[in-house]
């Protein structure tokens, strides 16, 4: 049995942790065993481990903190455990996963989920990590823009692997016993058209935006009755709860934090608004599809590759307010419209986004890494890539 690590640096079950868990619990009839592994810095594990322990899933928890260690005890599990290949989600994971990696000879392939430069720091574990991206044997990306960008940096090796995200049903990693309020109960009458956003607060999401269109749709829109509903929490809701209060729009805004059942709550939404500067292949806008809802999302990453302008979703120019409310106030006036993007995004998903074919893509590349042989070993210096 060929034993393949995935590896990723947790602290919820977002987007990534729900496509490793559902790989790893439809892998296992094809001749791969996964193992899911994370950093541990609390006393508790990572919620992502917790999930895999609980389908039966092998786990591993590597100590965290910044610490001499740490490479090393990640090389040792490798060859302890005889782990045939190793993938790294993330900067932390990549960059300690590839000097552990070379330290225990093992294969290593370091896959792309996007870049957020949310703090300085992370900036400049992102600029490593883009270093390690363009001299590492193999990449895989989320999304083919990544891989063009990424390809077109990388000089003559081997091109970036695209394995998008899959569409998953929200059955398997709901948790049934977190509530979901009703729309009345959230403040929401009857005759209201919500909008509503999921995802965390960081710049990069562009929930700053959205609020500056969403007040921008009311001021074009005022007899109908709108409202704005954010699932997620981050170091950015303050600053979001102040802007809205200047823009004078707070009634209008439910700010229903990290919600375990993000699927249960959008089918309180009446349309999904996706307006991140910078992505890959956003689950969230993935999970709306399948669910029937309209989206209305930025032209960044991996978004255009998912859904079609004027067919399965709408899109708009990142970071252009009034570009954002053009497109939202299409679905407010169009009943008719919200329904055939719905359709119709729920046909395209469900047709092109199967955890079927993401798991022919991931077998796909272990045959490709593990049956070509090639050197871990990165003989140019690392440094800075902008």
């Amino acid at each position: 049995m060929t034993r393949i690590l995935h590896l990723i640096a947790s602290n919820s079950l977002g987007g990534p942790e729900k496509q490793l868990l559902q790989h790893a619990r439809d892998t296992r009839s094809s001749g791969y065993e996964i193992v899911l592994g994370s950093f541990q810095d609390d006393p508790e594990p990572p919620e992502i481990l917790a999930q895999a322990r609980h389908y039966g899933i092998e786990t591993v928890s590597i100590p965290g903190g910044i610490r001499p260690g740490l490479v090393d005890d990640l090389a040792q599990y490798l060859e302890h455990r005889a782990i045939d290949l190793l993938c790294t989600h993330g900067y932390k994971a990549t960059v300690v996963g590839h000097f552990a990696a070379r330290a225990a000879r093992v294969h290593w392939v370091p896959f792309v989920h996007g870049f957020t430069a949310e703090t300085w720091q992370v900036t400049l574990y992102e600029r490593l990590e883009r270093s390690l991206l363009v001299r590492s044997p193999w990449v895989a990306c989320t999304s083919p823009a990544q891989a063009r960008e990424l390809g077109r940096m990388r000089r003559g090796r081997n091109a970036p692997l695209v394995i998008q995200n899959a569409v998953l049903a929200s059955r398997d990693f709901d948790n049934p016993r977190a509530r979901v309020p009703s729309r009345e109960e959230l403040g929401f009458s009857r005759g209201d058209l919500v909008f509503g956003a999921a995802g965390r607060f960081s710049r990069d999401k562009g929930h700053s935006v959205l609020l500056e269109a969403f007040a921008s749709l009311l001021a074009m829109l005022p007899r109908q009755p709108l409202r704005l509903l954010l699932l997620g929490e981050g170091r950015e809701e303050s600053s979001l709860r102040a802007q809205a209060r200047r823009l004078g729009i707070e009634d209008c805004i439910c700010f229903a934090g990290y919600q375990p059942r993000p699927a249960a709550w959008m089918k309180i939404m009446d349309c999904l608004v996706h307006p991140s500067l910078t992505e890959g292949t956003p689950c969230a806008v993935l999970e709306a599809m399948l669910l029937g809802i309209p989206v209305v999302a930025t032209a960044v990453g991996g978004v255009p590759d998912i859904l079609a302008h004027g067919e399965s979703g709408l899109l708009a120019a990142p970071g252009q307010t009034l570009a954002l409310a053009e497109e939202m106030k299409k679905l407010a006036r169009s009943a008719p419209l919200r329904k055939r993007v719905g359709a119709d995004g729920k046909r395209h998903v469900e047709q092109c986004f199967s955890p079927g074919r993401q798991r022919s893509l991931f077998e796909m590349l272990y045959k490709t890494l593990l049956g070509n042989a090639f050197t871990i070993e990165v003989e140019e210096p690392l440094h800075g890539v902008a």
